[in-house]
């Protein structure tokens, strides 16, 4: 668990963001194949969320300038068994055309995860998993299966699968161990595993489900995304986020970081980005206090 030395005392992992080419491509994706719902929608920004995760993804358009991003930044959703995952494959096989999907992979079951990837039509893969496995191995059923009503197929009609939580996103590091300090003694963040033989490596915040998978990978294969391909962390309060940007800026040799911008304001709070030892964005957050809003799962 993190510990009251962390320089953040976040609220929240709240936000996950992604870059894509066009709203207009990617968005019927979203909703029609993962279930999300969207939130709101302004001029080349979107935000969606899944009915039974707390966290929101902010999309943004980038047009046609976007690069593809590799396996190893994606996001992923969770489905009751592996017979839905199954189901899923043959499905986007099906209507990859139709989606506008650049791929459509099944991947080797890894340490009880049983999964399938898709790559939407602005250049981001997604995963569909399924957990029936680690949950047969030990795997209590809380974390096997995060969602506290089951959604029924009204939710995607036709399709054989229901995405029934969105569960986590990803990222490369290249020292896992100083990256771990990282997260765990900057950013006040948990770090965990689901299966007891794997180092842990995924990060959350202790109250809620959802993580970040940090996969440790040599330096020549490290990929570098942009500041609109990040995590958002909550803090209580703007005093909490001046302290923590003076503090993090006091310690930014000892953590490696590679950047750490200004506060700066915007419609619902302020905000500040930085870059850790991996150029991985994060962005730390407080909103005023009149737009605060739980981010408890749904």
């Amino acid at each position: 668990m993190t510990t009251n030395s962390s320089v953040l005392k976040p609220t929240g992992l709240v936000h996950g963001h992604t870059e894509v080419r066009f709203l207009d491509d990617t968005i019927p994706v979203l909703t029609q194949v993962l279930g999300l719902d969207v939130i709101e929608r302004r001029d080349h920004e979107a935000v969606l969320k899944h009915p039974n995760t707390g966290w929101k993804l902010i999309v943004h358009e980038g047009g046609t300038e976007v690069k593809d991003k590799p396996e190893r930044n994606h996001y992923g959703v969770r489905v009751a068994n592996n017979q839905e995952v199954d189901h899923a494959y043959q499905y986007l096989l099906a209507h990859k055309e139709k989606l506008g999907l650049t791929k459509v992979v099944k991947r080797k079951e890894r340490a009880g995860s049983y999964s399938m990837f898709f790559v939407e039509p602005g250049g981001n893969y997604w995963e569909i998993e399924s957990y029936e496995n680690r949950h047969k191995a030990g795997l209590p059923e809380h974390i096997a299966y995060p969602w506290k009503e089951k959604l029924t197929v009204e939710r995607l009609p036709g399709c054989g699968y229901i995405p029934q939580a969105m569960t986590h996103g990803t990222m490369e590091c290249t020292d896992l161990a100083a990256s771990v300090k990282f997260y765990k003694e900057g950013l006040g963040l948990d770090v965990i595993t689901h299966v007891p033989t794997i180092t842990p490596h995924d990060v959350k915040h202790p109250s809620t489900p959802w993580y970040v998978v940090s996969l440790e990978v040599p330096p020549k294969n490290k990929h570098y995304l942009t500041p609109l391909q990040r995590y958002t962390v909550s803090v209580e309060s703007a005093a909490a986020l001046a302290d923590a940007h003076r503090e993090l800026t006091e310690r930014r040799e000892e953590f490696g970081m590679t950047a750490i911008e200004a506060i700066a304001e915007n419609a619902t709070g302020a905000s500040f980005l930085l870059c850790d030892l991996d150029r991985n964005w994060w962005e730390v957050a407080a909103p005023f206090r009149h737009s605060r809003t739980s981010e408890n799962p749904g």
